[in-house]
């Protein structure tokens, strides 16, 4: 900030900067504007609750998504790929040729297993 190099010791931030504060944060959200501007976290919270229209962060998204399983044809030749990915990144690529569901199974429960 351009202007806490020029400020006499002790002046209070400029209304101007605070309104430009609470616009960030009702963007971005309140933490991480106040590490960004290194300001007071409550004071920016008060003038933030004080002003109209304080925009919620949308929900995280979810950490498990179900799908729901697709019957395979009659004889089960169907070839396909599966990739399952967990939550660290670590992921697992299924080539489904000639082996059957009941094959792959047990790899999918051993892959989910070693990701607790």
């Amino acid at each position: 900030m351009t202007w806490r190099a020029t400020r006499p010791r002790g002046q209070r931030i400029p209304t101007e900067l605070w309104q430009a504060a609470t616009a960030m944060a009702r963007v971005h959200g309140i933490g991480p504007t106040v590490a960004a501007l290194k300001i007071n976290y409550y004071d920016l919270q008060r003038r933030l609750h004080h002003g109209a229209g304080v925009r919620r962060r949308s929900p995280p998204a979810p950490l498990f998504v179900e799908v729901p399983a697709v019957a395979l044809p009659p004889g089960g030749s169907e070839r396909g790929l599966v990739e399952l990915v967990q939550a660290g990144g670590t992921r697992l690529l299924l080539h489904r040729g000639a082996a059957g569901v009941d094959e792959l199974l047990p790899l999918v429960e051993l892959f989910l297993r070693h990701g607790r």
